[in-house]
């Protein structure tokens, strides 16, 4: 019993952090100097986050608790050619996945 509960307040708490992180990413992106967001993407392996955008599905965003309609409410057009600028040569397969997403229903 301790340990289901233990588990659910873990999923609980890593479900708000992820929704968190979406929007300080949201946030960042709209108010931060872009050249200061381009040195912290220069340092992600590009490959890898490919990686991990192809593995999200809608099951997968509805488990993460991640609510679609506030992050389309949130970024505007311009936020998003910002981050494909940011992005340089690996811009393409990520804004497909990030235009994708926000087309869905």
């Amino acid at each position: 019993m301790g340990d289901s509960l233990s588990k659910k307040l873990q999923e609980m708490m890593s479900d708000k952090k992820v929704q968190s992180k979406v929007n300080k990413a949201i946030e960042m992106l709209k108010k931060e100097n872009p050249d200061e967001i381009e040195k912290k993407i220069a340092k992600i392996d590009k490959e890898e986050l490919v990686k991990k955008i192809n593995e999200i599905d809608e099951e997968k965003l509805k488990n993460m608790k991640i609510d679609k309609d506030e992050i389309k409410k949130k970024i505007t057009q311009d936020d998003l050619n910002k981050l494909e600028k940011m992005l340089g040569k690996d811009s393409e397969a990520i804004m497909k996945k990030v235009n994708d997403f926000l087309k869905s229903k």
